[in-house]
This record gives structure tokens, C-alpha cells and sequence, in this order.
């Protein structure tokens, strides 16, 4: 059964574009860029191979079993241009079907890169976010694209921080052996197959209540984590099966439904998790393993409290705090995104943790409450509301300024 609903999917994709890479300098304009990036060495990419491929939602291969097949929609590269070792990727909305446009107009893209002449490979994914609408009477620029990670997620979304494409940095390593010739018929050759999967803990969020201070108990803390909440998981890659590199990342809306809100809490240093899935994959071209990578597909519904034994942070400064609030529930709904370098506890599996990114929104908060013994907060890197990651204090913390 699962292998038959691989095989209509894939026979589906054959349909849709044959890919014939073209060399950057032949790049198409006018497309909206989907996301740009630089590969970690000078190596110039203007006469480099890529490869442009859109996969599947978590919800259309939830259910393949290991050793499927999965299905990958071939998008042109006419779009990729090239400055030394950078590159931008424009694709035009009408070339993603909708069968691969998932929850809240997230779509998953994979990029892969090939020079010849210094036998280099890489790859890496990067999720974006399909805003605007398809009716036929609007333009076609009336559809664009967006970063998960900036604010808002309305399909309606236009303002200059959505549109500003997400940029990801590529390790650009030695090309596995084989690979120069596997790739000169590679267009009819090359599958990704799904080998197997793990399920892995996140740290999606933290929390900091203050000290007594002057009084006599700890402030407390709490998040909220509901339906429809993304979070964006960082990848993996190989080329030899056994060291691991950070390549990219994966954007998961919460759509097993379920709400969780964490009840307060007072520990001085909390991480909030959640446990996400991952898929693990094996990519061929004529038998030559090109690479194994690993990606976030879903969330399992499980969470969890960690209570970290670390000393709080400090950021205490005037022009990071605000002090004196009044009693009440302070949330944080907006601001810059929550992010963790190595929230994605993956180091038994691949040997290295993997990052963790989450917008704040009405459905993914932290709220603290305030009272007279705690009444300051601080942000890491400016006040609350526009910071990624919010500390509380208590009263007349400013005194020690």
C-alpha cells in the first residue's frame, strides 16, 4: 500500500518538469527570490551545476515506510545566479504545485551544488513560505515568497521583513567518489530513498524567573505551544556516511492537534521542549551514494521541562530592561525569533545537535507574571519586545546598575 501511493506520487513528478541544469549565467529575472546563500569557501560557483528540488509535506509522506521512494518535484534553475561564492535563488510560484505546498504555505526546498573543475559538492534545504494569493485575475507578482522566520504568517503577508529572503550558509566539501560521472546522466538516475527515522528533543524555547531579590519567593515563567505553531529544525548531510555537517533547515507547523501550555514555573533556568521526527535519507545517482541527510518532517505531540543546571544569564542593562511594570501577566507574542544553535538534541544519532528557530505568535509564547517583588525584564540583545530571548528580575534590580 505504501509502496503503491510512492510509486503514484513519483510517476506524478515525472510529469511535472524535466530538469536540464543551466549554468548561472543563464539565469532568468523577474522571479521572486526564494532564498540566497554562501558556500563556505572562495571557490566561484558561476560555472557550478545546480540542482533545484521541491519535496513533499510531512502530511503526503507520513507513512512511507523505510526503503520507499520519495517523490521530489524538479523545479528549474534558470532563476539561480551567482557572485563568487554566493548565490540567489529565484522560483517562480506557478512552477510548486499545490500538492507540495504544505501547512500555512510553508514549501521545503533542497539545493544542491556541483563543481566540476574542483570536484565539489553540496546541499543543503531551506523552507519558505508562499504568501499572496493565486486568483486569476491578480498578477502573477501578486504571489511571493516569504521567511518562515520573519513576522507574520498571513497569506497576505507584504511587509519588507517577509520579504526578505532567508540566507543560508553551505559547507562546500570534497565531492563523494564517483560523482563526476554519476552526474553527467544524473537526470534519469537519481532517487532519494528514505532509510529510516528518528525522533529527537528540542529545546523550542527558555525561560529565566528572577530571584526573590527583596523578597521571598522566585518569579515564575511559562510558554505556550499550540496547533498550528511552527518551529524551524535544523539539517543534516553526509557524503561518507559518517561525518555530519550542519546544512540548512526544515520549518514544521504543529499540526498533530494538539495546545500545550506549560504551567508555571519557577526554576531559575527552564528549557522548553518538544519532540520532533525525523526522516533520514539516502540519495543515489546510478548507484553512486551522493549523500545521506537527515530533516525534520513532523512533531510527535510530546513536550517536556528541562531544568537546566547552569546559572541564569545576565542581562541586566538600561537599554535592555524595562523596570517598575505593574502587577499582571506579561506574553510575548512578537519580537525577533527564538533561536538555539544546538537545540535539536541529535548528537547520539549523527554525532552533532542540530539548531532550533521559532516565531513568536498568539499561538507561541513565554509570559512571565509580574508582581510587586518582580517587576523588570530584560532582553538578550535589546528590550522585551524586540528581543529573541527575555530574562525577569526583581524590583529594584536596577539599584545594583
Amino acid at each position: 500500500m505504501i509502496a503503491k501511493k510512492a510509486a503514484v506520487l513519483a510517476a506524478g513528478v515525472c510529469t511535472v518538469a524535466g530538469l536540464v541544469n543551466v549554468p548561472a549565467s543563464q539565469a532568468a529575472a523577474g522571479d521572486p527570490v526564494a532564498f540566497t546563500g554562501q558556500v563556505d569557501t572562495a571557490i566561484p560557483l558561476d560555472r557550478a551545476r545546480f540542482t533545484l528540488r521541491a519535496d513533499l509535506p510531512a502530511t503526503r509522506t507520513a507513512d512511507l515506510a523505510d526503503g520507499a521512494k520519495v517523490p521530489m518535484l524538479k523545479l528549474p534553475t534558470a532563476g539561480i545566479t551567482t557572485t563568487g561564492n554566493s548565490f540567489s535563488v529565484a522560483v517562480a510560484p506557478a512552477d510548486v504545485p499545490d500538492g507540495y505546498v504544505g501547512s500555512n504555505g510553508l514549501v521545503s526546498l533542497e539545493l544542491e551544488i556541483y563543481d566540476a573543475q574542483s570536484d565539489s559538492y553540496a546541499w543543503t534545504t531551506q523552507s519558505v513560505r508562499l504568501v499572496g494569493t493565486a486568483a486569476a485575475t491578480r498578477s502573477a507578482s501578486a504571489r511571493s515568497w516569504a521567511d518562515p522566520l520573519a513576522a507574520g504568517r498571513s497569506s497576505t503577508a507584504r511587509s519588507a521583513a517577509s520579504r526578505t529572503p532567508p540566507k543560508v550558509k553551505v559547507h562546500l566539501g570534497k565531492a563523494p567518489k564517483g560523482a563526476k560521472a554519476a552526474f553527467t546522466s544524473r537526470a534519469d538516475t537519481c532517487t532519494t530513498t528514505k532509510i529510516g527515522q528518528n525522533d529527537a528533543w528540542a529545546t523550542i524555547g527558555e525561560g529565566f524567573p528572577a530571584a526573590p531579590g527583596y523578597g521571598t519567593k522566585r518569579g515564575t515563567a511559562w510558554m505556550t505551544h499550540s496547533n498550528g505553531s511552527e518551529v524551524t529544525y535544523g539539517a543534516a548531510v553526509t557524503t561518507n556516511g559518517t561525518k555530519w555537517s550542519a546544512s540548512g533547515s526544515a520549518s514544521v507547523a504543529n499540526t498533530k492537534g494538539f495546545d500545550f501550555q506549560w504551567d508555571p514555573d519557577t526554576n531559575p533556568n527552564i528549557a522548553y521542549r518538544a519532540e520532533a521526527r525525523y526522516y533520514k535519507y539516502k540519495y543515489d545517482c546510478g548507484g553512486v551514494i551522493i549523500n545521506r541527510k537527515v530533516k525534520a518532517v513532523s512533531e510527535t505531540g510530546g513536550v517536556r521541562t528541562i531544568h537546566v543546571n547552569a546559572n541564569a544569564p545576565y542581562w541586566l542593562s538600561r537599554a535592555k530592561c524595562t523596570f517598575d511594570m505593574p502587577a499582571g501577566t506579561w506574553t510575548k507574542s512578537t519580537g525577533k525569533a527564538y533561536s538555539n544553535s544546538g537545540g535539536v538534541k541529535f548528537e547520539s544519532v549523527i554525532g552533532i545537535d542540530l539548531s532550533t528557530s521559532r516565531v513568536y505568535t498568539k499561538g507561541s509564547t513565554l509570559s512571565y507574571k509580574m508582581d510587586a517583588g518582580h517587576d523588570s525584564l530584560c532582553g538578550n540583545t535589546d528590550k522585551p519586545a524586540y528581543a529573541s530571548k527575555v530574562q525577569q528580575y526583581y524590583n529594584r534590580i536596577q539599584e545594583e546598575l
